[in-house]
């Protein structure tokens, strides 16, 4: 069992961490704390206030209070009111709504506007990451941070849930530091599995055959394309590139496009964890 900690920035009163039982999840592509790791660095949109709180990620505007706002979208009442214990004993957390009705939960995150949701297993794991790219949507709640509340049984599910717009996910079993933590992470827009899944099992082929993959220095890549592959890396959308890199989205698109066909990535996920696996991501 490995663990990675990252330490709180300078007057930050509490740290940004999680442990990591599987290394190969960093392999894997899966994030996890990456954005509190460069705030300790210098390179992070993670700021941190005057008043030494961890402030928002990325373009997300900063809040006054620079509290997590949170909202239970948990179907089953006795586990939303221990989360809701939970959450709100943390001075940096705020249970700000609650829900059991997936039917009404747009409307109501539109009216509440959370930083992070905490989506209740509701039925199969597709029909649950139906819902989050429900929630998700430009007339839902596109900024919140989706954390869905089981586990991840394969990274080949943490990359659905990736996919499907979700940061991560945690079982209710977990110790309650370690649920504060995990919504901590994604309310600083990281993305955390808890516990991490078990790595799938490669084929001595694909393993070949990744090691035959061309690199990044041989094929022709603009400077442009390398740093929308690592920013892809972090599991950032094209509009959060494009906000990252002051580039349109279809300017994004474009230069992603012609990155994978250069490296010979099929799709996102594919050319995300290429940039892992060469060193792009930083």
């Amino acid at each position: 069992m490995t663990a990675l900690t990252v330490a709180p920035a300078p007057g930050a009163p509490r740290a940004l961490h999680a442990e990591i039982d599987n290394p190969l999840d960093l392999i894997a592509g899966h994030q996890f704390l990456a954005d509190a790791e460069e705030r300790t660095t210098g390179r992070s949109p993670v700021a941190v206030c005057d008043c030494g709180h961890a402030a928002c990620a990325g373009p997300r505007a900063h809040r006054q209070a620079s509290v997590v706002r949170v909202f239970l979208a948990e179907r089953h009442p006795v586990a939303s009111a221990g989360l809701r214990s939970v959450l709100n004993a943390d001075p940096g957390l705020a249970v700000v709504g609650s829900s059991a009705d997936p039917l009404r939960l747009p409307d109501a995150l539109r009216r509440v506007r959370p930083d992070v949701v905490l989506l209740g297993r509701g039925g199969t794991l597709a029909e649950d990451l139906a819902l989050v790219a429900r929630l998700r949507a430009a007339d839902s709640a596109p900024q919140a941070r989706v954390l869905l509340l089981r586990r991840a049984e394969s990274t080949a599910e943490a990359s659905r849930m990736l996919l499907a717009g979700a940061s991560g996910c945690f079982p209710l079993d977990l110790p309650e530091d370690r649920i504060i933590r995990a919504v901590a992470v994604a309310g600083a827009g990281g993305s955390v599995f808890l516990p991490a899944p078990p790595p799938a099992r490669v084929q001595a082929a694909n393993l070949a055959g990744e090691a035959a993959e061309p690199l990044p220095q041989h094929c022709g890549l603009t400077d442009r394309e390398r740093q929308v592959l690592a920013q892809l890396a972090r599991g950032l959308s094209n509009a959060e590139i494009g906000r990252e890199l002051a580039l349109a989205e279809a300017t994004v698109k474009k230069h992603l496009t012609n990155a994978m066909r250069k490296t010979g990535q099929s799709d996102r996920l594919r050319a995300a964890l290429y940039a892992h696996r060469h060193g792009l991501a930083g």
